[in-house]
């Protein structure tokens, strides 16, 4: 994240941005809203900021979109293709001692420039590169959301961090109540400076002609009961123990089965590598990043995480939208959302027992369905993405408007 790439003292540092820039003025007051994503690779808080920033264009506001760690990307194509302007504003563009320092002036100038109104940004590093300079440029509402707490729990520098440049933000949003307690009485965040916002999602039909047509382009034979993991390759996921499950699978199962794991990241060459050591070439298929993972999610017959820690995972929900049955580890903000039997819940790092419910959900088509009937009912009444919209735009100051989501579907 941001807050691992700042060196030196920070504090210092803090001091010198704000000597440096309080000469300057008021900004434009424009309904401009500026969406800051961690990257515009695929994976599920830039998901989630990409939906904002369409919907909030749908609304009929300007938005400008760009990336702290990253210049382009599927997600930046997507963006521009639905007529979002995206800006280059990487903090890996900028190299020396002083980077920080003019990252700061470089983010100030945009914001004029912009004339942004309501900036929204994802993850708590992403205040230490443009809270200061959203202060002074008198921005009226900066929005943090948090998607998850194992950096913050795993690297002391980092909470420190977040609990320094926390002040910037006017609201943070979290995704699940655990979050909100820790921010609270970990990181000092006063209670009323925390608000819990669930990821939203458009809940799509799932019809014969979409699942055939998805299953013929990835070339699956109709009689063949199809696994997927979607997301980022990394040990967080615990892909490991993922394959582990699979290769244990009872017969009956195993035979009929493949693994399809779509997404990229560092852990890619380990899970080639065990792959190969457990004779699983054919039935275990990585198919590399995709920008097209609700049409992807059509060919599922069930998708499976192995997290050892999430926050409320994206690509759980637009499984659910798809009419797709899941089985997860109880980690995070996963546990609430498969309550009332709306999915399968393991415990992190036990490839036997989410061997079992893999094997389970694949010898029984009445437990797909009924896991998915009762998921489709929660996300209709809790996750539609017209609300979590007008919640965002509530903390942006800004009122909600235009045409939403069912009133263009209908």
């Amino acid at each position: 994240m941001a807050a691992r790439a700042i060196v030196g003292q920070t504090g210092v540092l803090e001091c010198a941005a704000v000597l440096i820039l309080t000469w300057i003025g008021f900004m434009g007051d424009v309904p401009v809203i500026a969406e800051g994503l961690f990257s515009f690779q695929i994976g599920g808080s830039e998901r989630v900021g990409i939906d904002l920033a369409l919907e909030f264009k749908r609304r009929g506001y300007e938005v400008v979109c760009f990336a702290f760690q990253d210049s382009d990307g599927p997600m930046r194509t997507e963006l521009e293709r639905s007529g979002v302007r995206c800006l280059d504003m990487n903090y890996g563009n900028f190299k020396g001692p002083l980077r920080w320092i003019r990252y700061q002036w470089h983010f100030w100038r945009m914001l004029r420039r912009e004339r942004v109104r309501a900036l929204h940004v994802h993850h708590h590093g992403a205040l230490v590169l443009c809270g200061i300079p959203a202060r002074l440029a008198r921005i009226p509402k900066v929005v943090m959301t948090e998607h998850g707490l194992q950096a913050l729990q795993e690297r002391p520098r980092a909470r420190k961090l977040a609990a320094q440049f926390g002040r910037y933000a006017t609201a943070i949003t979290v995704v699940e109540p655990a979050q909100a307690v820790y921010f609270h009485t970990i990181l000092g965040v006063a209670m009323e400076k925390l608000f819990c916002i669930a990821n939203g999602v458009r809940v799509r039909a799932r019809s014969e002609e979409a699942v055939n047509r998805m299953r013929r382009a990835l070339g699956i034979p109709p009689d063949q009961f199809t696994f997927f993991y979607v997301g980022r390759l990394n040990a967080v996921k615990d892909l490991g123990t993922l394959i582990d499950a699979f290769a244990t699978l009872a017969d009956d199962v195993f035979t009929r089965a493949t693994l399809y794991m779509v997404g990229e990241g560092p852990e890619r060459t380990m899970l080639e590598t065990k792959r190969a050591a457990l004779a699983l070439a054919e039935k275990v298929v990585l198919l590399g990043a995709r920008d097209d993972v609700s049409d992807v999610l059509m060919a599922a017959d069930a998708l499976v995480m192995s997290s050892k820690s999430e926050g409320l995972p994206m690509v759980l929900l637009e499984a659910m939208a798809a009419g797709v049955p899941c089985v997860a580890t109880a980690v995070g903000g996963i546990p609430d959302l498969f309550g009332q039997d709306r999915g399968l819940l393991v415990r992190a790092q036990d490839a036997s027992e989410l061997a079992g419910a893999m094997t389970a959900l694949a010898r029984s088509p009445e437990m797909r369905a009924r896991l998915v009937a009762n998921a489709r009912e929660n996300l209709t009444r809790n996750h539609t993405l017209d609300s979590i919209v007008d919640r965002y735009l509530e903390l942006l100051g800004l009122p909600s408007r235009g045409l939403k989501t069912h009133d263009l579907e209908s």
